[in-house]
């Protein structure tokens, strides 16, 4: 189990597409005076690709101790996390549970990129059978619920985000470069 510890002693943090996380701060809610990492006492860790964060920072102007609890995205986006502290520190200290922990937390920065799994990327001029059933519609075309590639069938997962920051994996498949499918256990005969 992950035991609280200064935040800085969690970082870096590194994410599969390769995006670090060195430093993190907050301004103190009392005196505004920025409250680094150095300075926060409890649990972050890297669990499926999102920073979670639970901690209670210590400002060294005024000395105000305010709670700390977020998520930081690949994209080193930070969200504020909208439930109590204590509920979601308790919560974070049950996830990392069975996560395996270094005994330095620096082994978690990953020392060679990992290379991502390779899905399938196909186009309207490749073989695809669409269905004819529509789970809605996206940017002004239908979703089909399913579609067939290959002699493999592949159930529709999510639409791809805008910008092209995602990961396929390796049984996913990327249709007209926006929607994401799944290949389903059922094989086409």
């Amino acid at each position: 189990m992950a035991k609280p510890d200064k935040i800085s002693r969690f970082l870096p943090i590194t994410f599969s597409n390769g995006m670090k996380v060195q430093r993190f701060g907050k301004q103190c809610p009392a005196c505004r005076t920025m409250v680094g990492a150095d300075q926060m006492t409890g649990i972050a860790s890297l669990i499926r690709n999102r920073i979670f964060l639970a901690a209670e920072g210590c400002c060294t102007a005024c000395g105000e101790r305010f709670p700390i609890t977020c998520v930081i995205t690949d994209d080193k986006r930070v969200h504020r996390v909208m439930i109590p502290g204590a509920l979601f520190r308790f919560w974070l200290q049950r996830a990392v549970r069975n996560l395996p922990q270094p005994t330095d937390p620096r082994e978690w920065e990953l020392n060679e990129p990992q290379p991502a799994p390779a899905g399938l990327v196909v186009g309207d001029g490749d073989d695809v059978l669409r269905s004819e059933e529509s789970l809605g519609r996206f940017q002004g075309d239908a979703i089909p619920a399913w579609i067939e590639y290959d002699q493999l069938r592949y159930l529709f997962e999510r639409a791809a985000p805008p910008g092209g920051a995602f990961r396929l994996e390796e049984d996913e498949l990327l249709l007209d470069g926006r929607l994401i499918y799944r290949r389903s256990a059922r094989q086409v005969v």
